[in-house]
């Protein structure tokens, strides 16, 4: 009888541990171009980047397999740093959740960097957290050429620590 109900406790245990959490990442566009329309002024010989360039890419993020009351944080870094200057801001709509899913400390924006930064802070599964991107800080002496960047996610358990 011992042996059943310590076999039913490791049977319990296995099953809390492997319960599968599924990230998804899904982008609007594969590549944005940035061009002689995103100068300040526009198409203007000599002049520079805007200091803020919204681009046309967006991404619909899902956590699903996540009990409804744990919280998680959503982290984001580059492998691969810009050229120059130029950094990559994520910003997640907030409202595009609802309010029952968004964690507490959720930052209004994210500069990208090369260590894991707090994103988004939810509870439970979310099926479409929309994310935002803007190029800061490019120059046109700078950041001439093709530059992919890639991003990568990680889901941390427990919540986005308190920001600065």
């Amino acid at each position: 009888m011992l042996v059943r109900v310590l076999l039913i406790l490791i049977y319990l245990l296995i099953s809390h541990i492997l319960r599968s959490q599924n990230l998804s990442v899904n982008y609007i566009e594969s590549r944005v171009e940035i061009n002689e329309t995103h100068l300040q002024p526009p198409q203007t010989a000599g002049a520079d980047f805007a200091t803020s360039i919204p681009l046309d890419q967006g991404a619909f993020v899902a956590v699903q397999g996540v009990r409804s009351r744990t919280n998680w944080c959503l982290l984001a870094y580059h492998t691969e740093p810009l050229q120059g200057s130029a950094m990559l801001k994520i910003s997640p709509d907030i409202t595009s959740v609802s309010p029952e899913n968004i964690g507490t400390n959720t930052p209004a924006q994210l500069i990208l960097q090369g260590q894991p930064q707090p994103l988004f802070s939810g509870t439970g599964p979310v099926d479409q957290l929309f994310l935002s991107f803007t190029l800061e800080h490019a120059h046109v002496s700078q950041n001439v050429n093709t530059t992919p960047v890639y991003i990568q996610y990680q889901l941390q358990e427990g919540g986005c620590p308190p920001g600065p």
